[in-house]
């Protein structure tokens, strides 16, 4: 494989066609150390060269759904919680030279992310803006129907970072589409296809579930503490009765600097080691909770059975004539995890039951980056015959579905292909 450059804000890279094989995921993170960032990785948009379409098929509609972009931290206590600590270890002269400057980093970082946990950035907004450009050159003849009427419909969950990658991605379009009509509606009405995780039953599972024993168990395993040492005087476990989740934590907060404007980076702590010990834990974590992992039994997928349908729907009543051209829904990656494994794209729903196992086969940072997004655009000649193209980070995918035109399907046999998957996957209760 060749190395390429890759850039903070758009890495080209084709992920979807690295075999990777034995210990050869270490290497390729070790060559590629933007992607220890798991899913806050940033997002990478992949060759968007397109197959040329069927002789006379033109693109009309467009079904959308897509993570929102690069963040800050989420959580409204785990920085504050590394702020607090540090400062009360400083306080207790438990730091050494060297955590006294991790120390100020913290601060630092606290100070510029305080009251905004999980805000969008000015790169996660960038990333939308792109992805509808792109999105309007590619697939132009959707934007410009026969009739000249253009609706574009914009739905997003209500939280403020899916809000706001709504609004930049619109935004952008707007400016290629001036005429057309555009609904932007962030709604709780929407919480039963773009916040299924929602549901009882699966939060059940994230709180309950067996994944949690094999997530510590590994955590145990191959979380690294030398830093711990390195940045603490002795007498450290007065003020850290669980050097997992202080690892863990600063991890976390690693991982999410890159999504920010703050030219701060906490990986230069770690070693290359280290990164990936902490990276493959974390990848375990995603995989137990969010894709077709044993203990899940299925449900992590199968909760997103109404988004699939949803967009079904969509795309028939825009076949039927009494749809829009696109509709354009923005959301979270505990919805883009599940749908990937539910359309069987990429591999995403592979089972591994060997937790040391998960890595080589299922990568976070390829299912799950930040802005994440799943599209399938609408083809149709002058017959009326309809073909489908599905798109994984903006690159074409095929499917196990009979076609002469492959990465193009029969509409008909792609709703009986997502039906049978559909079908694979246990019934679950609505998340509402």
């Amino acid at each position: 494989m060749k190395k390429r450059t890759l850039t903070a804000g758009t890495i080209l890279l084709c992920l979807s066609a690295i075999s990777f094989g034995q210990n050869s995921i270490k290497d390729f993170l070790h060559q590629n150390p933007q992607f220890f960032g798991s899913t806050a990785s940033v997002y990478y948009c992949n060759d968007t060269t397109d197959t040329p379409a069927p002789k006379d098929f033109i693109p009309f509609h467009i079904d959308h759904i897509a993570r929102h972009g690069s963040r800050t931290h989420d959580s409204k206590s785990m920085v504050p919680n590394l702020y607090k600590l540090m400062n009360k270890a400083d306080s207790l002269n438990l730091l050494t030279r060297e955590g006294k400057l991790l120390r100020n980093q913290i601060d630092t970082i606290y100070h510029l992310m305080n009251h905004r946990w999980g805000d969008l950035t000015p790169l996660g907004a960038r990333q939308h803006r792109d992805m509808a450009r792109r999105m309007y050159h590619r697939f132009r003849p959707a934007f410009t129907p026969q009739d000249g009427k253009v609706t574009l419909v914009a739905q997003s969950t209500t939280v403020p970072r899916s809000m706001a990658s709504m609004a930049a991605f619109v935004a952008e379009m707007r400016g290629y589409t001036p005429t057309a009509e555009f609904s932007m509606d962030p709604s709780n009405g929407y919480d039963n296809t773009l916040r299924f995780f929602k549901g009882k039953e699966y939060q059940q599972y994230l709180s309950k579930g067996s994944w949690k024993k094999i997530l510590r168990a590994y955590q145990e395993k191959h979380t690294p503490t030398r830093l711990i040492d390195r940045i603490f005087k002795k007498g450290w476990e007065q003020i850290i009765p669980d050097p997992i989740t202080f690892m863990t934590h600063l991890y976390a907060l690693t991982i999410i600097l890159p999504n920010t404007d703050y030219d701060i980076s906490l990986y230069p702590w770690f070693t290359e080691e280290e990164k990936f010990d902490l990276w493959s834990a974390n990848n375990l974590s995603q995989y137990l909770r969010k894709a077709n992992s044993i203990p899940g039994k299925g449900l992590p997928v199968a909760i997103a059975k109404p988004l699939l349908k949803d967009m079904l729907v969509t795309s028939q009543a825009a076949i039927d004539g009494n749809g829009v051209e696109a509709n354009l829904r923005f959301a979270h990656g505990e919805n883009t995890i599940p749908l990937l494994a539910l359309l069987g794209i990429e591999n995403a729903a592979v089972v591994e039951a060997d937790p040391e196992k998960v890595a080589e086969v299922w990568q976070d940072f390829k299912y799950n980056p930040m802005a994440t997004n799943i599209q399938w655009i609408l083809y149709k000649n002058t017959d009326g015959k309809i073909l489908v193209k599905v798109l994984f980070n903006e690159q074409e995918t095929k499917l196990p579905i009979d076609s002469e035109y492959a990465p193009y399907y029969d509409w008909k046999l792609f709703q009986k292909y997502c039906e049978k998957q559909m079908a694979k996957y246990p019934d679950t209760t609505p998340a509402l």
